[in-house]
């Protein structure tokens, strides 16, 4: 990997870790979807994926959408409270590419949380049935060398008003129309992306809307497939970001296995900034793995079945 590379790697890494002179953690916002990682690759590497290539990248960056011969299904468990879900498939006509994604997280949330809620409420133990939703839709096209991308989406956020004890509680339910807007183009041997995304009506700061720059590149290093990516996101004066690095092996055609280390920013006390996780990909059938880490040993795993 060049010295540039390297050199832009580390600055984006770093500045996720320098703390905000504003925020020192990120401020509460809904829907609650909208903050949880999807792809479960982009998850091992540190949820850092605006400048990644694949067909969750409907979630990330519509500029980045990539064209599937299938549907990709991706599925994650938060502990023994949360569980997520989400499918994702593309497809290019002519010069576009089209792609959808829909995401679903079920949870338990507590009786004393409020709205709107924090990450960590996915692995707390809780009474109240509460779901978050996200169906998108969106597109790219390029235009003199710069790939451009749009999407629109409605994501909701609904809870139950009574706990399992007959108490009665705040019901919630909120949904929004959202849109976002996304743009790549390669550099220094990799692509450098934005995207400014949930943009909505911010009458209300619970809306997530942030914009995120990053930077992600793929090279042979002797026998090895390295990959790498950084990025830095800013939402509602809270500054965040994260990267990862993937080392990838094939000894035949069609059958590979790869490793991936990530970190990120944590958005609560409550999580842990490493993540891991790693693939295998057996002919025409890929899976995918990503660990998170939070306190007292609480973990959330993910998994991702795709076949070719």
């Amino acid at each position: 990997m060049r010295p540039c590379n390297l050199i832009v790697l580390g600055v984006c890494l770093g500045a996720c870790m320098i703390p905000p002179r504003v925020r020192a953690q990120a401020p509460a916002a809904g829907p609650l979807v909208l903050l949880l990682p999807t792809s479960v690759r982009a998850t091992a590497l540190g949820n850092a994926w605006v400048a990644g290539r694949d067909e969750y990248s409907i979630f990330y960056n519509p500029a980045q959408l990539v064209a599937t011969n299938g549907i990709g299904a991706a599925f994650g468990r938060y502990d023994w409270n949360g569980t997520s879900g989400a499918i994702t498939s593309g497809v290019t006509i002519g010069p576009i590419t089209y792609g959808w994604g829909v995401e679903l997280a079920e949870f338990k949330a507590r009786t004393s949380a409020t709205y709107p809620f924090a990450l960590d409420e996915l692995v707390q133990r809780g009474t109240r049935d509460a779901m978050s939703f996200v169906a998108s839709g969106g597109m790219n096209y390029v235009i003199k060398g710069f790939r451009t991308g749009v999407a629109i989406k409605y994501a909701e956020d609904r809870v139950d008003g009574y706990t399992s004890a007959g108490l009665v509680g705040a019901p919630v339910r909120n949904g929004f129309l959202l849109g976002d807007l996304g743009a790549s183009h390669p550099f220094m041997s990799g692509t450098a992306a934005l995207s400014v995304q949930h943009i909505g009506d911010h009458s209300s700061l619970r809306l997530p809307m942030q914009t995120t720059l990053g930077w992600a590149a793929q090279k042979p290093v002797g026998e090895f497939d390295m990959a790498f990516t950084a990025q830095v996101s800013e939402r509602n004066n809270w500054v965040g970001g994260g990267g990862g690095i993937e080392a990838g092996y094939g000894w035949i055609e069609g059958w590979s296995v790869a490793a991936r280390a990530g970190a990120h920013r944590t958005e609560t006390s409550a999580q842990r900034p490493f993540t891991m996780g790693g693939s295998l990909n057996a002919d025409r059938l890929v899976l995918d793995y990503a660990l998170e880490f939070f306190e007292h040993r609480q973990l959330a795993h993910h998994i991702a079945i795709r076949w070719r």
